[in-house]
C-alpha cells in the first residue's frame, strides 16, 4: 500500500453513524485500507446489514490490543470509548463520536450521563473537534479528538460568533428538532417507530438534556435547550431565540457570521429567507439564517444540518483530515441531495 495512504478502522460499523463514516471513507482518496467491526455480526459482509453500501468489507471483532491502523473512529454508545481509549492511544490516533470526552470536567458525567468517567486524567488530553470554531492546529496535533454532538454543532455554529462579539444580552433559548436517526439504529422502543411518530412531534429531555452542558461549556454562558423528535429520517433544525444588545439588527448578526466563517467551506450564511433541513441533506454543511424583532429585542437564528454528516460522521472525517494534514474538504461535500 502507498505509505501516504491511511489505514482506518470504524468501530461499530453497522449503526447509522458508523455506517455513515464507512460510506464517506470508502470514497476518500487518502484511505488505503478500511476495516469495520460489529460484535454481533463478526465474519459477515457489511453489505448484509447496510445494503446501501457497495462494499465487500467483512465485519471484524474489536480487540484494542491488536489494533494496527493509523486512525480509529469510535462509533459506539457512551461509556465505550472511555474504557478503551487509553490502550488505543498507545497504538493509534482516535476520533470519538460519543460524548465520552466532550466535557472537560469529568465530574459532570455522573450528573448528566449517569456514570463516573473511567479515565478522568487521560493523557494526552482530548481536543474538542469543531473545526470552524476551534483551533485547527490543535486538532491537527491531537491524538484523540472528541467529535461534538449534532444538536451542539448546530447551536454553537449559530451562537458562538455572537457571544464572542459581545452581541448577546441574556439567555439564548434553543428550540431544536431532530430526525429520528439521531436516536441511533439499535433503538427498539415503540416510541422510535415511524408508525408511532408519524403525524406528530414531541419534546423530550426538557428538564436537562445531556447536550446542555456541552453547549454551555463551549459557549461560555447558560442556555435553555429543548430538543424535539420529528418523523423524518435525518436532519437538525435549531430555532434559537437570542436577546441582543439594543440597537442591533439581523444584518449585524449576518455580518458577524460572515466574519467568523469567511473561507469556511462548510458554513453557509443565508442573506435572505430561511433554510429547510433538506438543503443540507447528505452534506457536511450547516446553513444559517437570522431575523431580528425590534419590538422584543430578540433575534431568531435558524441553523440546519444533517445530523449524520456535519452532526457526526462528516465532522469526524473533517477532523481526521486536519489530524493528518489533508485538505479539510477531502472526501466531503457541501452540496445537498434534492429532492
Amino acid at each position: 500500500m502507498d505509505p501516504s495512504l491511511l489505514r482506518a478502522l470504524v468501530v461499530g460499523g453497522t449503526g447509522y453513524t458508523g455506517s455513515e463514516v464507512v460510506r464517506l471513507l470508502l470514497d476518500h482518496r487518502r484511505i488505503g485500507a478500511l476495516a469495520a467491526t460489529s460484535e454481533r455480526q463478526v465474519g459477515r459482509p457489511l453489505r448484509e446489514s447496510c445494503p446501501w453500501l457497495a462494499t465487500d468489507l467483512v465485519l471484524e471483532s474489536f480487540d484494542p490490543e491488536r489494533v494496527d491502523v493509523d486512525v480509529v473512529f469510535l462509533c459506539q454508545s457512551n461509556g465505550f470509548a472511555m474504557r478503551h481509549a487509553p490502550r488505543l492511544l498507545e497504538r493509534t490516533r482516535v476520533v470519538d463520536l460519543s460524548a465520552d470526552f466532550r466535557l472537560r470536567d469529568p465530574s459532570l458525567y455522573p450528573i448528566w450521563y449517569g456514570f463516573e468517567h473511567a479515565c478522568p486524567d487521560l493523557s494526552p488530553s482530548p481536543v474538542y473537534g469543531l473545526p470552524e470554531l476551534g483551533d485547527k492546529a490543535e486538532i491537527g496535533k491531537a491524538r484523540l479528538v472528541a467529535n461534538p454532538g449534532c444538536y451542539v454543532t448546530a447551536s454553537l455554529l449559530a451562537l458562538v460568533p455572537l457571544q464572542n462579539a459581545g452581541l448577546i444580552d441574556g439567555i439564548p433559548i434553543i428550540d431544536a428538532k431532530s430526525g429520528v436517526s439521531g436516536a441511533g439504529r439499535s433503538k427498539a422502543e415503540t416510541e422510535f417507530l415511524l408508525a408511532e411518530l408519524d403525524g406528530g412531534m414531541k419534546a423530550y429531555g426538557l428538564a436537562g438534556h445531556r447536550h446542555t452542558p456541552e453547549i454551555e461549556q463551549e459557549l461560555g454562558r447558560p442556555v435553555r435547550f429543548t430538543p424535539h423528535l420529528l418523523p423524518f429520517a435525518r436532519g437538525i433544525h435549531a430555532t434559537i431565540h437570542v436577546p441582543l444588545r439594543p440597537g442591533l439588527t439581523d444584518e449585524d448578526v449576518r455580518a458577524t457570521w460572515r466574519a467568523q466563517y469567511d473561507g469556511a467551506p462548510f458554513v453557509t450564511v443565508r442573506e435572505s429567507g430561511f433554510p429547510s433541513t433538506k438543503e443540507a441533506l447528505g452534506s457536511n454543511r450547516c446553513v444559517l439564517a437570522a431575523a431580528y424583532d425590534a419590538r422584543t429585542g430578540l433575534a431568531t437564528l435558524v441553523s440546519v444540518l444533517d445530523n449524520l454528516v456535519k452532526g457526526a460522521a462528516g465532522q469526524a472525517v473533517q477532523n481526521m483530515n486536519l489530524m493528518f494534514g489533508f485538505g479539510e474538504t477531502e472526501g466531503l461535500t457541501a452540496h445537498g441531495v434534492w429532492p
